[in-house]
This record gives C-alpha cells, structure tokens and sequence, in this order.
C-alpha cells in the first residue's frame, strides 16, 4: 500500500469509529508522534515498524484501550456468506498527548523481559525480537515482524499472534513450530485487517441482521469502546 494510500485508510479508520457512533470526536486528537519518535523506538529495539503502523501511530492520541466488533465466530479464515458472527474484546495501546508512545515502550520493555526471563518463558532474545506488542488478548497481542506476506486463508502467515500470558511453557502451548520457531496463536492476517474488523466495522450489518433474525436488540455502538479500568 502506496503511503497515500495508508494515510487515507487511517484517517477513513478514526472516521468510521466516529461515523459507527463508537467512538466521540472529542476522543481524538492530532498525534504528536513524529518520525523521528519513531526511529528513536526502532532503533532502541533493533526493529522496524511496518508503513502502516507508522502511519497508525502519527494520525491521532487517544486515551481509549477496550474496543469490540462483531467477527466471524469459526475465524476469519473461514468466513463466508451468512456465517455465525460474535462480538470480540481486545485491548489496543493508547496514545496519550503526554508521551505518546510511552505505553509502546512499556509493552515492549514488558515482554521481552518475560520472555527472556529465565524463571519465566526463558528464551533467547533473538527467539522473539522480531515481535511488536500493540495491545493485549488475554496476554500480549504483537505484529509479528517476521512475517510479511499475509494470507488470509492460510492462518500460518499471519502478523497479528497472541501470547496468553499467564502460560509460560510456550512448547507445550504451541507457541512453537517444530524447528523452534516462535509463532503465537495467530489473530488476524495483519495490521490493516485488524482495523477493518474493529474501526471500519467490517461485519457490523451482517452482525445486525443476525440479530435481526434472531429476535434480539441491535446492538449499542457506543459500549464498544471503553478506557481501561
């Protein structure tokens, strides 16, 4: 995706929140997050951001954490026509005005400690440094920057993966392939599908018309976006 193109489905991703009656105008404000904030993070943490996470992280600041949406109940992998959808809560990081990107650097700093920890996950850093934590499910919920051709039918190529974080053997958890490598249990193709699902509202009218079908309430987008307690 061409950056202009990034920077219009970024922007369109805050506007449907606001058009979807879930999130307020008065929730968002301009980022402050430069570029060079953002090759200051790269660089403490030997990475680099995928484009349209970049562009994600210098639209707005925010103060909301808790965000839910309507997804295919059998996984996205499976979706089609008419297929059973159900709401879903993840955790997002927030960009607060002060510090932006303090809340990036914590995660960050969080989980590779845990998984480095020797009484915990006890892995070698290079085993997970390729792993981005952008919010929480269940456990950290990370881009998998080692994965860069997203399929959407092949959920092996996946970006989005979680780790539960109460789980610290990660062989036995099926964290791990069989050569060792880390995977996590994986979430969503990428970045940008993650969006469409919880800010564009990708099933949202498929999701009314099943409660439509089945005699119950429609649903009130303004419960679908909550700070953190």
């Amino acid at each position: 995706m061409a950056q202009m193109e990034e920077e219009k489905f970024i922007a369109g991703a805050f506007e449907a929140l606001i058009d979807r009656g879930v999130a307020k105008k008065t929730m968002l404000s301009p980022s402050t997050v430069t570029d060079a904030d953002i090759n200051k993070f790269e660089k403490k943490f030997g990475i680099e951001l995928p484009s349209i996470f970049r562009t994600y992280l210098k639209a707005y600041c925010y103060e909301f954490t808790v965000i839910c949406a309507p997804v295919p109940v059998d996984g996205i992998e499976n979706d089609r026509p008419g297929s059973e959808k159900g709401l879903w809560w993840i955790e997002l990081l927030s960009l607060p005005k002060e510090e932006p990107l303090r809340n990036l650097y914590a995660l960050m700093e969080s989980f590779r400690r845990i998984c480095t920890d020797s009484g915990l996950v006890n892995l070698e850093l290079d085993k997970i440094k390729q792993f981005v934590p952008i919010g929480e499910w269940d456990g950290p919920l990370c881009i998998d920057l080692g994965q860069t051709k997203a399929c959407v039918q092949n959920p092996d190529t996946w970006q989005i993966c979680s780790f539960d974080q109460t789980v610290f053997d990660w062989k036995k958890a099926g964290y791990l392939d069989e050569n060792g490598i880390v995977k996590g249990e994986k979430k969503f193709p990428d970045f940008k599908t993650l969006l469409e699902l919880y800010f564009y509202g990708k099933y949202d009218k498929e999701y009314e018309q099943q409660l439509k079908k089945d005699g119950e309430e429609l649903p009130d987008y303004n419960t679908y976006i909550q700070k953190r307690r």
